[in-house]
């Protein structure tokens, strides 16, 4: 029996698990930055609004307009103040559990 084979083997399944956590922990983070941008983005939606759209400063106010949801909602998303993030690590850590003693919710 070889000790040195099943520590690699160990290292390697810690590195999964480590791997896998952290591919979760930044799905949640999205979610939650997708959740803020659509919350900014429905904040917002009137407050860019140009009595005359006509012309070239409608489409450049869109775009403005994008610009300070996406870095609005980025902001949000990574102090982590909405909760949408923890709740779906939460989430994922009782179905973690349940998944574990065969029940699932």
């Amino acid at each position: 029996m070889n000790i040195g084979s099943h520590m690699d083997l160990i290292k390697n399944q810690i590195g999964e698990n480590r791997r896998e956590d952290i591919r979760k922990e930044q799905a949640a983070i999205d979610f939650e930055e997708l959740f803020a941008r659509h919350l900014v983005k429905e904040m917002t939606k009137d407050s860019f609004q140009m009595s005359d759209n006509s012309g070239g400063f409608g489409q450049s106010n869109e775009i403005y307009r994008e610009f300070i949801t996406d870095a609005l909602a980025g902001e949000l998303a990574a102090q982590r103040r909405l909760g949408m993030a923890d709740l779906v690590s939460e989430y994922w850590g009782q179905t973690e559990g349940s998944d574990k003693k065969g029940q699932l919710r």
